[in-house]
């Protein structure tokens, strides 16, 4: 989408999460943002505001140490009505995992099913050490749940079950398979199991 809030508001990720190297970078942005509008597809929804709202919806995330009211400051500056600059705010608000919220409405869904799509599978593994090493957190210990994989059993392994559309879920039960196979797979080769 060549909108010019769309091409303004990825000059803004773009420079906002250069850098960085938890996970949360641009890459993770388009991604979210490639399965939200599949997951839309067909689908009568505001395109517009999906778009925006999976591009900005990392901004503010309580991980990433940023200030409160950067999103609301940068749809300021775009040519939005009143109703599409709450519909987005409220959207991330609903993303996070942390903060347990269910969606209020069809686009919100789906932006909550796109970014949970990107912490599972091949890619979720990958940013899950990502992140730790980042954050200088170990591989794995039994009794650490700061480690790399006891976030799978916090979080990751919980996420295929709370898909809100058919979509999310049926490209959400082959990530999960997937993310079992290498639990298991890197307990083996952890305890020595594989030899």
């Amino acid at each position: 989408m060549s909108h010019p809030a769309v091409l303004e508001t990825e000059r803004y990720v773009t420079k906002l999460h250069a850098g960085d190297h938890t996970g949360h970078d641009m890459a993770h942005l388009d991604r979210v943002r490639r399965l939200a509008m599949h997951l839309a597809e067909g689908e009568a929804v505001d395109g517009l505001a999906l778009t925006l709202a999976a591009l900005l919806h990392d901004v503010e995330d309580e991980k990433l140490g940023r200030d409160k009211g950067l999103v609301a400051r940068h749809l300021d500056t775009l040519a939005l009505n009143p109703k599409q600059r709450t519909h987005i705010l409220t959207m991330i608000e609903e993303t996070s995992f942390s903060k347990g919220r269910s969606p209020s409405s069809r686009e919100s869904a789906m932006l909550q099913d796109a970014d949970r799509l990107d912490a599972i599978g091949a890619i979720g593994i990958a940013r899950t050490f990502q992140f730790a090493g980042a954050r200088g957190h170990s591989l794995y210990g039994e009794d650490n749940p700061t480690s790399a994989v006891a976030h799978f059993e916090e979080k990751l392994l919980r996420l295929a079950h709370q898909m809100h559309t058919d979509r999310a879920r049926r490209i959400a039960r082959e990530r999960h398979a997937f993310m079992l196979t290498f639990l298991d797979r890197f307990e083996a080769e952890w305890t020595g199991r594989d030899i």
